[in-house]
């Protein structure tokens, strides 16, 4: 979805049109999703965060400044619910640290290299510290530029980069090194 096309669909919700709601949501649902599983751990709190992302968007559309860069704006509004979750529950300092491992391991039986590569990367993404899994997801995920997650964060440029370059080189030993297997 190209900025305008996001643009066109916030004015349909502004005029209570579900169309534009629709159109974003089949864009970007699972991104959402995914944006705030990988932040609170939590199927169930990452789909109510989602709902509730949904809603915003249909109840505050003037909140989106059209030129701004929407995708950069979609971030924001995910990252600021999920650290609103995570601090009223106490659990800010999550955002920081490593996660724990996941409850539900990949199946072993299965044997499709593309489908074990893509395990073997999803474990090693939740190897990184929730900050990094963010900028990776960001960055490779949505594709925004590293200006983008910066002012989309709220956090310098150089820590965008930093955190990138670390996740980069932590995925790349753990995908090589065998340290998952």
């Amino acid at each position: 979805m190209t900025d305008e096309e996001f643009a066109r669909s916030m004015q349909l919700i502004a005029k209570k049109d579900k169309s534009g709601l629709h159109r974003i949501y089949e864009e970007y649902g699972l991104w959402i999703y995914r944006t705030f599983f990988s932040a609170v751990r939590s199927r169930q709190d990452a789909e109510d965060l989602t709902s509730d992302f949904f809603l915003k968007l249909w109840q505050k559309p003037e909140g989106f400044r059209a030129g701004s860069g929407h995708r950069a704006y979609l971030a924001a509004i995910a990252h600021n619910m999920a650290v609103d979750l995570l601090r009223s529950r106490g659990r800010l300092a999550s955002l920081q640290e490593p996660p724990e491992a996941a409850d539900d391991a990949p199946d072993p039986s299965r044997v499709d290299e593309d489908v074990e590569g893509g395990m073997l990367f999803r474990k090693a993404l939740d190897t990184l510290p929730p900050a990094e899994s963010e900028i990776i997801g960001l960055h490779i995920g949505m594709e925004l530029t590293f200006r983008e997650i910066s002012e989309a964060l709220k956090i310098p440029l150089g820590t965008v980069t930093w955190r990138y370059q670390n996740a980069i080189k932590k995925l790349r030993q753990a995908m090589e090194g065998g340290a998952l297997g």
